[in-house]
């Protein structure tokens, strides 16, 4: 009797094997000779076939042949799966639980199961998978610069076959200069989640300055384009100021008025020469040699490239993880330590420096500034060509801004259906291409090969972690005898509300101390306060011996002090890894430049930060789950992820704030070991929680608070058996939990 083919490996993601070419061979093949039965037993035995027979080799997920991916309908399946055939429903379910896990067939014996190869993986856990490197924002960096070489290669050949059409050439060039003001717009729009329609006003500053330094003042192109550009930073500094008053529609209405303030300045300025604007601009210069109209092309598009190479390496950087951040949770990664404000400020500084530097360019090239080239329509311009290539691809900042300079120009000679053109078009994409065009090539230029090492098989479920955590050096421990935190007559008030009444108590060095009471007691608004979230009304809060009342969270996170929310607040967009890393965003000091211009510092730091929060991944046993996106975790791996992050820095102070609230036995279990290792390793905590076992079970000291004030501070012991204790908060719980002591 001939062997059974052996059967494909098959648990693991369904998109991320190895699979032959149009599937393999559905059934093991027969027999040479053997001769096909017919009628109703070869329908019975297709039955049984189709109801016992084991996994075949080509078929995936349930039976599902080899096909191409599409569309899945609108049948429920797990996430990412295919769905099950027609015809597994209850009664077969019934029908194998009745015959031991195999589907009986009326009047004959059930088949023994086949025991499993003994190269066969271990069935998958869940739907979710897990990536090995967990750097997704990386990846997906490095995925959109993929395109830059064809972008080039596209940009040279246009320009060979240009070469000898001058109108050619200026649709080109005028494309490569948009292109330079689309990249900031894209990396504020995209990256930073803030909107500005006030990009003509920076591309006229850019382009004013230019025009006048070099009409009046007899300055060469290179000096006057460099004080366009800081005139458009220094003013983009000035409307982020601004903007950080605002969000969403609003935000947008600013940058809009800012624009029009800038039109209606430039076309009522006699200086500027009005609504004709200035003329006869000399033509750039580099270095004493005028560029042709040739030369004007490849030089804006090498800008273009420099700029897009810059921005990459900036994305790439902690200034680039910090813009992240501003998009997902702005008061998450004010706690991890990111300066919200000033990175809000630096996006819109640099998307006016890039807009500013777009104009100067435009303007040494056409020789003519007027302001109706620069009204709100060049802002909705810079708007689509960001939206059509992918907000926050560099790449699809050049598609988009090459796709509207040449629809703008095509546009001149059916002026009256230009726009609706462009409505249908963003409309378009928006549908059928949400990414943006750039993703189409992003999507289509991922290798198989590449996705086959970036993942690892991982082993879901709770109380599958690694050994318990390795122990290391607290980073800044407090001096010795000195107390880490000290709370002195703090009150916080809401209107006529007082949230918290004069608390004080000090910590000590090393210790864990929870902080209890009922529901709306105030332990959470005192935690605010401690960190930096909201200011105190009256009192004063002390880390150290420096006195951090009114501090903002990042400036409290610099000295030392890590924190959780009561609700897990992780960044859904980024990977384990990444939320981790921005845990120790206060830890690199690479500077601004040395991000954008990728210098060995900046790299050097990039480096440290990865491979420490790798190290306090593998010591919660979490480093299998670094590359899957925080949206797929459970909540009982979203709150370990949160702890990771707040101790990724080392922190001497290190703020919880109800940990265990939601999680199952087993996952209280495991937080309790990764409570208990902190606390030997010498980081001082102040826990909030409810689970009074736990509290009792792992705290030094406990303090207790009522309506807003403090009504017990001790032991365990002494708390738990406190009558104010007792009728305020315990209650019965004390005496159930005595009575399960006992048994």
């Amino acid at each position: 009797m001939a062997a059974l083919r052996s059967h494909d490996v098959r648990q693991g993601h369904p998109r991320r094997r190895r699979q032959p070419r149009g599937g393999t061979t559905r059934r093991h093949r027969r027999q040479r000779g053997a001769r096909r039965q017919r009628g109703n037993r070869d329908r019975a035995s297709s039955l049984r076939r189709n109801a016992d027979r084991p996994h075949h080799a080509g078929r995936r997920n349930g039976g599902h042949s080899h096909r191409h991916q599409r569309f899945r309908g609108r049948r429920g399946g797990r996430t990412r799966l295919a769905v099950g055939l027609r015809g597994r429903g209850a009664s077969r379910r019934r029908d194998r639980e009745a015959a031991g896990g195999v589907a009986a067939v009326p009047g004959r014996r059930p088949r023994r199961l086949r025991v499993a190869a003994a190269s066969a993986h271990r069935s998958s856990a869940g739907s979710v998978r897990t990536e090995g490197c967990g750097t997704r924002l990386i990846e997906r960096l490095r995925r959109d610069v993929r395109a830059l070489p064809v972008i080039a290669l596209a940009v040279i050949v246009y320009g060979i076959v240009a070469h000898a059409s001058a109108f050619g050439l200026q649709v080109g060039t005028y494309a490569g200069i948009f292109a330079i003001g689309a990249i900031g717009l894209s990396l504020l729009l995209g990256n930073s989640a803030q909107i500005s329609l006030g990009q003509a006003g920076f591309f006229a500053l850019g382009a004013y300055a230019v025009a006048w330094l070099t009409t009046n003042g007899g300055w060469s192109f290179i000096p006057a384009a460099a004080v366009g550009v800081v005139a458009a930073t220094v003013v983009g500094l000035g409307v982020g100021l601004i903007a950080l008053r605002f969000a969403g529609h609003y935000l947008a209405m600013a940058t809009l008025a800012f624009g029009l303030i800038v039109y209606g300045v430039f076309s009522q300025l006699d200086a500027f020469g009005g609504v004709n604007g200035i003329t006869d601009i000399p033509p750039i210069d580099i270095f004493g040699h005028a560029l042709s109209n040739a030369r004007a092309y490849w030089f804006a598009w090498l800008v273009a490239g420099l700029c897009a190479w810059a921005t990459w390496n900036l994305l790439r950087s902690r200034t680039g993880r910090a813009f992240a951040a501003l998009s997902g949770d702005p008061l998450a990664a004010e706690v991890a330590g990111v300066p919200v404000k000033r990175y809000k400020l630096l996006a819109f500084a640099y998307a006016g420096a890039l807009a500013g530097l777009s104009g100067t360019l435009y303007a040494g090239y056409l020789g003519l500034v007027i302001p109706s080239a620069m009204s709100v329509q060049l802002s909705i311009d810079f708007l689509l060509m960001a939206v059509l290539g992918g907000s926050g691809n560099i790449s699809g900042a050049l598609i988009g801004a090459a796709l509207v300079a040449g629809l703008d120009v095509a546009g001149h000679t059916w002026e009256n259906w230009r726009l609706v053109a462009y409505g249908v078009l963003v409309v378009c994409v928006v549908i059928f291409f949400p990414g943006g065009l750039a993703g189409i090539y992003v999507r289509r230029g991922r290798s198989a090969r590449k996705a086959e090492r970036d993942v690892a098989e991982a082993s879901a479920g709770a109380g599958a972690h690694a050994e318990t955590p390795r122990a290391h050096s607290v980073s800044a421990c407090a001096p010795q005898g000195e107390s880490p935190l000290r709370v002195e007559h703090v009150q916080k008030r809401f209107g006529g509300l007082v949230a918290v009444h004069d608390v004080s108590f000090a910590l000590e060095a090393g210790r864990l101390t929870s902080l209890i009471g009922p529901n709306g007691a105030g332990k959470t608004t005192l935690f605010n306060a401690i960190s930096g979230v909201s200011a105190p009304s009256t009192g004063e809060i002390l880390i150290g011996e420096r006195s951090v009342t009114g501090w903002p969270a990042h400036r409290v996170v610099e000295l030392g002090v890590g924190r959780s929310f009561q609700n897990a607040r992780l960044f859904a967009d980024l990977t384990v890894l990444e939320n981790v890393v921005l845990g120790a965003f206060r830890l690199e000091r690479s500077a601004f430049v040395a991000d954008l211009l990728a210098l060995r510092a900046a790299r050097r730091d990039e480096h440290e930060a990865l491979e420490r929060a790798r190290a306090t991944l593998r010591d919660l046993g979490l480093e299998r789950r670094a590359g899957v996106y925080a949206r797929d975790l459970t909540f009982g791996e979203r709150r370990r992820v949160e702890l990771a992050r707040a101790m990724v820095s080392d922190p001497w102070l290190l703020l919880l704030d109800e940990p265990a609230a939601g999680l199952n036995a087993a996952e209280r279990a495991t937080l309790r070991r990764d409570v208990l290792a902190l606390r030997a390793r010498g980081v001082t905590m102040l826990l909030i929680e409810h689970d009074m076992r736990l509290v009792m079970s792992i705290s030094d000291r406990v303090l207790v608070l009522n309506f807003g004030e403090m009504i017990a501070d001790g032991t365990p012991e002494t708390v738990r058996n406190d009558p104010a204790v007792i009728a305020a908060y315990l209650g019965d719980e004390r005496a159930a939990g005595d009575a399960r002591d006992q048994t």
